[in-house]
């Protein structure tokens, strides 16, 4: 599939803006995603059926998890829970580079990397570099994919040092909710034409659907 540039969008016979956001406003997309729907009024937002089996599903591995953990936090040395909580901090610029390694093999020519106070988020990203959904996912889901299976590598490599490989696993895994909420995104679009891409001077992001093929020429 050839891509279109930037500038094809603005051509309303062949694409029309599905959504845009902006960096500090991811937070509302998300929620909308997983089945939280903020109204403009400021209304609470109301929990879906669908989303309260995933939240539940979650709930119920989270606390089979824990006690596990909890069970055999009594045979491990005190000094193994905050330095999980330390490996979980270095993850974080791995996590990002992963990011910024995918982008890269997808021949992004501008990566950099960016945080949202007000979203809690930090985030890598390529400049004005279009994408398909499925590319999109792929940079989404890859630091997840990456970075479980190191840590499952792990404990069974070590396993005296379990309960740091399970609370990084288990917190790591909480935190990729937005990359899970993309991935989400392009499955549920997968029957359009869809293109994305960040514009970091507006600091916003920008879904494009295309409506129409590109005029063949003579």
């Amino acid at each position: 599939m050839t891509k279109p540039r930037i500038a094809d969008f603005q051509d309303a016979s062949r694409f029309h803006l599905v959504e845009s956001f902006s960096v500090d406003d991811m937070k509302v997309f998300l929620l909308r995603e997983l089945g939280l729907n903020p109204s403009a009024e400021k209304k609470p937002a109301r929990l879906t059926v669908k989303s309260a089996i995933s939240v539940l599903i979650m709930a119920g591995f989270g606390g089979i998890f824990g006690f596990l953990l909890a069970k055999s936090a009594v045979s491990v040395p005190w000094w193994h829970i905050p330095a999980a909580f330390a490996g979980l901090l270095l993850l974080l610029p791995i996590h990002e580079g992963i990011h910024a390694l995918v982008f890269k093999a997808l021949g992004a020519p501008e990566v950099g990397f960016g945080y949202s106070i007000k979203s809690l988020i930090v985030y890598a990203y390529a400049q004005r570099f279009v994408m398909t959904l499925r590319e999109n996912a792929l940079v989404a889901v890859m630091p997840f994919l990456v970075i479980t299976t190191a840590l499952v590598l792990a404990w069974i490599v070590w396993p005296s040092w379990g309960m740091i490989w399970g609370i990084v696993l288990l917190m790591h895994t909480l935190a990729c909710i937005g990359d899970y909420v993309l991935v989400r995104y392009s499955i549920k679009n997968r029957h359009r034409t869809m293109f994305t891409y960040d514009d970091l001077d507006e600091r916003r992001s920008y879904f494009y659907e295309q409506t129409d093929e590109p005029p063949i020429l003579q």
